[in-house]
């Protein structure tokens, strides 16, 4: 008898197992309310730490939604290391990486791209320089709203 009880408990987890990673998907519902002025205050608040939080949120996020394009946008941790190692010069690449992929998500599926990397190269190199900063904080404005429009649209999509 409790032989038989165990074997039956052994095949019933088999079957979830194999069940929950064949059919069942687990989906998260991701942030969408990412504002402009908090975001500021926040990465003033911390000195800048939000910001190293908001790349490690931004490449979880980005990866969860886009896994259908077969990329993978790096972590915090290599985005700090190859940051001092290059300069700074990656984390320029790296956030126009991000929002080239971004970008395509929202055309894949019918929205507007709202931030192109053209706008943010532009911005990074000449632009935010020649306007006092100005131009720098409405482009980290579009791309925070970008960000929203590409959990929104994944929310939407999985029903959440």
């Amino acid at each position: 008898m409790l032989s038989d009880t165990r074997q039956h408990f052994d095949k019933c987890l088999t079957n979830a197992r194999t069940q929950g990673t064949k059919t069942n998907k687990i989906v998260e519902k991701l942030t969408t309310n990412r504002g402009f002025w908090l975001t500021l205050l926040l990465s003033i608040v911390t000195l800048g730490i939000y910001g190293w939080y908001l790349v490690y949120a931004f490449a979880r996020e980005t990866n969860i939604a886009c896994k259908e394009d077969g990329k993978k946008t790096t972590g915090l941790l290599l985005y700090i290391i190859f940051t001092i190692i290059t300069l700074g010069i990656y984390s320029i690449v790296w956030q126009a990486m991000l929002i080239s992929r971004r970008g395509a998500y929202l055309i894949r599926h019918g929205k507007p791209e709202g931030l192109s990397v053209g706008l943010y190269i532009l911005t990074v190199l000449l632009l935010g320089g020649l306007t006092l900063g100005i131009m720098y904080l409405v482009v980290f404005c579009k791309y925070l709203y970008q960000q929203n429009a590409v959990n929104a649209t994944y929310n939407e999509l999985n029903n959440l």
